[in-house]
């Protein structure tokens, strides 16, 4: 029987994934053990062929972006805790805001090494959920929060992180709020929102919001919520700016809370987000907290 199971996305990272394959290969076969190697083709494939060979294998090494990543923990969350392997990542993407929380280093041979050195240490992370959908390290509503997956494919692999650019000031004319109740273990807020992120890591957008480290781990059952209130004019946005680049999770506009899970209630439907894809379109949703719910090597 294979102990491994290696889910390959060819075209994340400009394809780079090609160049590296014979070093990932020979990393996991070491021994002469078998492997099994599935490539994707499209959305689904990696939740699709994690749901199907978890069971079979101890591992599961997934190269890719952090939407690679958020398919494989979907597709093993639909097993029994007892039938998830442990995850191997080699992050390819643009962002890889998972792989920085995880100290995953970002150059591929770097990553399969620490692979390699690491896989005794299997560290437990927290999964949320978002409706029916499960996410690894974020779920956002708002403004700019659905650049990375509008953001078109051929964009990312020519200009990488400057297409995400490109994309958010096309969108500069259409920025809106929501006003949005709030119901979480400290109680309910009622605000009108920019926007917000219901996440377990210490980075989001590229890197562009850090989370506190004294106060994030993802392992302790708890999600941290970033809110952004609405500013009234380019003061108050300035201030939200400022708020958030100097890590200010105090200030007028911008709170910082902790929940094991969140409600959120909407005028209208909104669309979300979930590890940089489309999350889909809520008027009320529920987001909980799986604690511990996987393994990965970092």
């Amino acid at each position: 029987m294979a102990k491994s199971l290696l889910i390959v996305n060819p075209v994340s990272g400009k394809g780079k994934v090609k160049t590296i394959m014979l070093d990932i290969l020979t990393s996991m076969c070491t021994g002469g053990e078998a492997v099994i190697v599935c490539v994707t083709e499209k959305r689904g494939d990696a939740a699709e062929f994690s749901a199907k060979y978890g069971p079979e294998v101890e591992r599961i090494v997934c190269t890719g972006g952090d939407g690679t990543l958020n398919e494989v923990i979907s597709g093993l969350m639909t097993l029994e805790r007892e039938q998830r392997p442990a995850i191997g990542y080699i992050p390819l993407g643009t962002t890889n805001d998972m792989a920085n929380s995880l100290s995953i280093p970002k150059i591929p041979k770097d990553a399969i090494a620490q692979l390699e050195s690491s896989l005794a240490y299997r560290r437990y992370l927290d999964v949320g959920q978002l409706g029916s959908d499960y996410f690894g390290y974020v779920a956002a509503f708002g403004t700019f929060t659905n650049v990375p997956f509008t953001t078109p494919q051929a964009a990312k692999n020519t200009w990488g992180y400057l297409a995400y650019v490109g994309e958010a000031l096309s969108q500069l004319t259409d920025i809106t709020s929501h006003h949005t109740k709030i119901t979480y273990d400290g109680g309910t807020i009622e605000e009108d929102l920019l926007f917000g992120f219901v996440t377990n890591t210490l980075r989001v957008a590229g890197g562009l919001v850090r989370l506190p480290e004294d106060t994030v781990a993802l392992d302790d059952g708890q999600f941290e919520i970033l809110l952004i209130k609405k500013p009234r004019n380019i003061i108050e946005l300035n201030e939200c700016i400022s708020s958030l680049m100097t890590r200010n999770f105090s200030s007028e506009h911008v709170m910082l809370l902790q929940s094991t899970k969140i409600s959120f209630e909407f005028d209208e439907y909104v669309q979300w987000t979930r590890d940089g894809e489309d999350g889909g379109i809520y008027k009320s949703v529920e987001v909980v907290n799986h604690p511990q719910a996987v393994r990965i090597f970092a």
